[in-house]
């Protein structure tokens, strides 16, 4: 909940917003388009920099989700933008007003930037305008409704399928959400989410008046109550992630949104699933919203790295285990099983030589230098529960630092080397290791299917 300074700026909003307080739709499948946020920077080694920043800001995403505070089928465009994630165009209101959003599997609320008072603190990102942040309005639309708190969608946000404790006539409390780059505080709304296939009336959605380091809102795909699927009631979701470019070009993908069971049949043929393992009932409510999966052992150049069983299978506390997370760039793992990893990789490359340099500066490593040879890269590949084997494209866990013939390892951790602890999942796939992938959420069905080809 808001501190009560913000909240007091919470209630003052209220007759801003001009909406009262309250006592879906047939829709096919949605197609959205997808696009990517990196962000670039400007300086002597951009790239390095660049590099630098995204594993950094992939730590503190894996801290935060870690350690948390607390009918048919739709096609929209993802594209990859230019602050580590990948967004989508939603359409709220009535009339309607379109926004962006970051699609985040590893949470739940849909929230966008309200008001003409909205502020976002520390948003000076390449190519976002601070002052300019697009925003939806709710006093423009006739379907905005401020969520009182005796309506049990109030107590979704709060980690609790049933209504919160109140006296009748008061709104929802003010919300505060953490994420690792960021955060932000708002009011909920029931609104209407607009699809030229179908609206999705009465949805739950944030309105969000102060953030920080978030300058577009989020679009929540997580497993929680008021995440756009749980809302939607979809049988799936499935996407297949652009490469990222590190710019703001307009290149995107489809993001699909499946509501009927008859028209589920979107990824074709070849496609490999293993079951969503079930979420830890006694761990913190936040870890209910994520996507476990059953990873049962990882192999590089076909040779098994021997993980500890704890730190593959999440224990009842939650800790340990494997999530899928849209809102991460570079996959992470615990300090005990990168270093693992990334030693069976040294092993197995040791005629590169170590470029320590670009190590340290990128934040990444191994690093080998292999200008002007003909290099041989093990294959990484993970094992999951039931036979499913994904083996991942080069391109998406080594990658080249700028023109130097420099590769680095895309996977990151903050942990000591050798260090034994777990808390919260202990590797989390980002979406740099999505890329050129299908993956279809099959909600229904509790799996998670995948297949390897060329994302546009």
């Amino acid at each position: 909940m808001a501190p009560p300074s913000s909240y007091l700026l919470f209630l003052t909003l209220i007759s801003i917003l001009n909406l009262c307080i309250p006592s879906s739709s047939s829709l096919d499948t949605l197609t959205l388009s997808l696009t990517q946020h990196i962000a670039p920077e400007t300086n002597k080694h951009p790239w390095l920099q660049t590099i630098n920043s995204l594993a950094s800001s992939s730590i503190t995403r894996a801290h935060h989700l870690k350690n948390p505070n607390s009918s048919s089928t739709s096609k929209i465009n993802l594209f990859p933008q230019s602050y580590g994630g990948y967004s989508v165009s939603l359409s709220f209101g009535s009339p309607p007003q379109k926004l962006s959003f970051v699609m985040d599997t590893g949470s739940s609320l849909v929230w966008f930037p309200c008001t003409h008072r909205y502020t976002c603190s520390d948003c000076s990102f390449p190519n976002v305008n601070q002052t300019n942040i697009p925003k939806f309005i709710p006093k423009l639309s006739s379907s905005a409704k401020i969520i009182g708190c005796k309506n049990k969608k109030c107590g979704w946000v709060f980690g609790s399928t049933d209504p919160i404790q109140c006296n009748g006539n008061q709104i929802c409390p003010a919300y505060m959400l953490q994420y690792g780059s960021g955060s932000t505080s708002g009011l909920l709304l029931s609104e209407t989410l607009d699809f030229n296939e179908g609206d999705a009336t009465d949805f739950l959605v944030g309105c969000s008046i102060l953030s920080t380091r978030q300058p577009s809102g989020i679009a929540g795909f997580g497993r929680g109550s008021a995440s756009l699927p749980v809302q939607m009631g979809l049988k799936k979701f499935s996407y297949c992630l652009v490469s990222h470019k590190y710019d703001d070009a307009p290149v995107s993908s489809d993001l699909i949104l499946v509501r009927s069971s008859s028209n589920s049949d979107t990824g074709g043929t070849g496609i490999r699933y293993t079951k969503f393992h079930k979420n830890p009932v006694g761990s913190r409510s936040s870890f209910q919203e994520y996507y476990y999966v059953n990873l049962r052992k990882i192999t590089v150049g076909g040779k098994t790295v021997k993980i500890p069983y704890g730190y593959l299978v999440p224990g009842s506390d939650g800790n340990g285990g494997t999530i899928i997370d849209s809102g991460t760039t570079f996959t992470f793992m615990d300090g005990h099983v990168y270093d693992m990893v990334a030693k069976e990789f040294e092993n197995q490359m040791s005629k590169y030589k170590r470029a320590v340099n670009v190590e340290s500066e990128s934040g990444l490593r191994p690093c080998f230098d292999i200008a002007g040879k003909d290099a041989e890269f093990p294959e990484l590949m993970f094992h999951f529960k039931g036979g499913a084997k994904l083996s991942l494209p080069l391109a998406d866990y080594f990658s080249f630092l700028d023109d130097s013939g420099v590769l680095c390892m895309t996977i990151v951790s903050s942990n000591g080397v050798g260090s034994g602890s777990k808390t919260g999942p202990s590797i989390i796939i980002g979406n740099y290791q999505q890329q050129n992938i299908y993956l279809e959420y099959d909600l229904e069905n509790g799996r998670l299917g995948f297949k390897k080809q060329i994302c546009k």
